[in-house]
């Protein structure tokens, strides 16, 4: 099985600590190992590095090497640019098939904190196998912890059997970051999942998926595969591809019957904005969450971050807050509006001070 790990985002709601030159999966956060290297680490510790293709355009290729130097140079794929995972995947996945056509490719992001690693490597052990007997795209899947716009959701029906303590469901459709009602809906029936992006595919099952549902992008990916195996430029092709996520423009659209789901206790967070970092660090809710030589009395429910240690943050009866001080920037919001940074973003930009990002 080839892992194809996605290193190319820019993690945006985790400003001001994840940037555009050093994105959030190359910080350490409250570890002293970045995402991307827990996520190799990881992997490691059951399946080879030979096997391991990072995919990331050309900005991080410095940074990957020197966070994981044991990381194969030529598995390396390396984007002109980044772009929407329409492209990164067909990109990486269309690579894949050229070389190993009879290998099962399994898809994983390099962003994500993982607490229960024994499940998250025998779930991938299992979806391998089930993959390639059953000729079936197996998703790795998780119960919902709480209501969530920012995900996707899959709904499973009935159970199919059960494998070395892993169920197996029929798989009925994905639902893309509904909104809050909807949301609130799916977690209250109790039929759904949150969407981990985690999945393994048959040898070129993928490929064909893309020849089928998106015909002129395939005829695409095939040019810039020939052009990539030469070390020739194509940028201007790969550019020319949409910017929409490969769940709106292939997933949504597979016939159920070709698709699986397991659900797997993982604890699992895609670290997606300052409220998902301290919900998975926490050990109990309403448990503060601090980094750095911080003083905290009479505080309740929030995150205090600071990787400035020449400086400490200081907190009096304070509840429900992010706090994260950068040398450059300073960020404080309410814990429930972490999701708002992507619009403080923008304000950044229309005010001109693109250095902050």
């Amino acid at each position: 099985m080839k892992f194809l790990i996605f290193a190319g985002g820019n993690g945006t709601r985790l400003w001001p600590v994840s940037r555009k030159d050093n994105p959030k999966q190359f910080q350490t956060f409250f570890s002293n190992k970045s995402l991307f290297q827990l996520t190799i680490e990881r992997l490691s510790r059951r399946f080879s590095f030979e096997d391991f293709f990072i995919v990331t355009p050309p900005e991080y290729v410095s940074i990957i090497k020197s966070q994981v130097p044991e990381i194969i140079k030529e598995n390396i794929l390396i984007e002109s640019e980044t772009r929407d995972t329409l492209a990164c995947v067909g990109f990486a996945a269309f690579i894949i098939d050229s070389l190993f056509k009879d290998e099962e490719i399994a898809i994983l992001w390099s962003d994500h904190l993982i607490k229960y690693e024994k499940v998250f490597l025998d779930a991938f052990s299992l979806a391998s196998k089930y993959s390639k007997e059953k000729n079936k795209i197996v998703q790795i899947d998780v119960n919902p912890t709480n209501i969530n716009v920012n995900l996707g959701y899959i709904q499973i029906g009935d159970q199919i059997e059960s494998i070395d303590g892993f169920s197996i469901y029929e798989f009925i459709k994905q639902t893309e970051k509904p909104d809050y009602k909807t949301a609130r809906k799916f977690i209250e029936s109790f039929d759904y999942l949150w969407h981990t992006g985690y999945s393994v595919y048959p040898p070129s099952k993928l490929v064909d998926l893309y020849r089928r549902y998106v015909p002129k992008i395939a005829e695409k990916m095939d040019n810039i595969v020939k052009l990539y195996s030469l070390g020739e430029d194509f940028s201007q092709l790969y550019s020319s591809i949409d910017k929409i996520s490969i769940d709106y423009a292939i997933l949504e659209k597979v016939d159920n019957s070709d698709i699986v789901v397991i659900p797997a206790d993982l604890g699992w967070s895609d670290v997606g904005n300052w409220e998902s970092l301290k919900q998975v660090l926490e050990d109990s809710i309403d448990e503060n969450v601090s980094h750095g030589e911080n003083i905290l009395i009479d505080t309740k429910n929030s995150l205090v971050f600071s990787n400035n240690d020449k400086k400490i943050i200081t907190t009096i009866g304070i509840e429900d807050l992010v706090i994260v001080d950068t040398p450059d920037a300073l960020l404080v919001c309410s814990l429930s509006d972490s999701y708002r940074v992507k619009d403080l973003i923008s304000e950044i930009k229309k005010n001109k001070k693109d250095q902050l990002l």
